[in-house]
């Protein structure tokens, strides 16, 4: 059991580092003027639509570190409960209201901060995540 908990720990940590390298990559490519509507902090529907995408790939890869290092099916088990415990906190959680219009030049920090996602999005993250955890832990259910 302690050899799934850790497991789970560790496929999270790998979700989430493949996560930040992603979208820093996606951040230089594409930048603030289509990361957002124009003078808005409101993100466009492509870029949520890359962010699924992005969450789903970031799950896998989750899920495919967690499978190599359980003992069986409960290391899958307890990573996808990890991502569903963090994505409802989240999507719980208000995001801080930024009273001032986007300026256009800011760090992805800022944006990561600021961004406004529409309200469905935080509710569908983290089932985007466990689609891809459970994708990237099959072997361990075969």
């Amino acid at each position: 059991m302690l050899r799934n908990i850790l497991a789970a720990i560790v496929g999270y940590i790998a979700m989430a580092a493949v996560l930040f390298a992603l979208f820093s990559l996606l951040w230089l490519t594409v930048g603030p003027s289509r990361a957002f509507e124009p003078g808005s902090w409101e993100v466009p529907g492509s870029w949520v639509l890359v962010q699924l995408v992005l969450g789903l790939v970031g799950a896998y890869i989750g899920g495919q570190v967690c499978a190599r290092v359980a003992h069986d099916a409960g290391g899958a088990t307890f990573l996808i409960g990890l991502v569903i415990v963090f994505g409802v906190v989240d999507a719980l959680i208000p995001p801080e209201m930024v009273a001032e219009p986007r300026p256009d030049d800011v760090s992805m920090m800022e944006a990561t901060a600021g961004a406004r996602q529409p309200a469905w999005f935080n509710w569908l993250n983290p089932l985007v995540g466990v689609v891809g955890v459970w994708f990237g832990t099959r072997k361990l259910r075969e």
